[in-house]
């Protein structure tokens, strides 16, 4: 039996030096790609590109973070590319640099990501990185994103979207505001709903002023004076 304990204690020493070793390799070359890119040379970018296909997700999302340091335009070739790596992770990272100064094109792969990407994170940054666009895609995207399994999306969209009025339909705000199961969403769809400054917001801010929540009852009331104040009837 003791013999037995030394070597299980021996495997597990072994199995420690080998994963801190490779973690060491993996931090070395995460350092490598930020040297590169203090010296932004042709060739250093081209060095800084070809980690795009190294086996570690980390190191994967340096090189598209330090690109966009450098070269936006080459940074965003090699997000688009990047769009459909199989860790989200990454993924997550070639959104940011995808949606800025996006085309039509790309806000259209972008919407994509907001409904159908397995990773939820990936979902929420893509709703955020399309909500300034008038793509047609965009509204099916947000309403989509509205339902949501996961709340930190729904939040996602219900914050992207209030500042497009009209990007998030008032019918959903107002179920969102009084059945959503997480409180901090109910509150995010009350605000949403006094942003849009349609009328039709009164029946959901009304209907959400009976919450359970203490949180969702003051701004429920609160929007609805909004609402008030700005001269919109109910």
């Amino acid at each position: 039996m003791i013999v037995g304990t030394k070597g299980a204690i021996a495997v597990g020493c072994l199995a420690m030096a080998i994963l801190s070793g490779c973690q060491s390799e993996v931090d070395g070359r995460i350092a490598r790609a930020y040297s590169l890119a203090r010296h932004p040379s042709e060739a250093n970018k081209n060095r800084i590109g070809a980690l795009l296909g190294d086996k570690d997700r980390d190191v994967r999302a340096t090189a598209l973070v330090v690109m966009g340091g450098i070269d936006k335009g080459r940074a965003r070739t090699m997000a688009l590319a990047s769009l459909a790596d199989p860790d989200g992770l990454v993924r997550a990272a070639a959104v940011d640099l995808c949606g800025e100064g996006a085309d039509a094109e790309t806000i259209r792969l972008l919407s994509a990501q907001a409904t159908s990407d397995p990773a939820w994170h990936v979902r929420a940054r893509s709703l955020q990185a399309i909500a300034a666009s008038d793509e047609p895609a965009v509204r099916d995207a947000f309403v989509r994103g509205l339902s949501d399994p996961v709340r930190h999306v729904r939040r996602a969209a219900l914050k992207a979207g209030m500042g497009r009025p009209g990007l998030l339909p008032v019918d959903l705000l107002s179920n969102l505001a009084v059945s959503d199961t997480d409180w901090e969403n109910r509150v995010e769809a009350a605000i949403a709903l006094g942003a849009s400054k349609d009328p039709a917001a009164y029946a959901g801010l009304d209907a959400a002023a009976a919450d359970p929540n203490e949180f969702v009852r003051t701004t429920a009331a609160r929007e609805r004076r909004e609402l008030e104040r700005a001269g919109i009837l109910p």
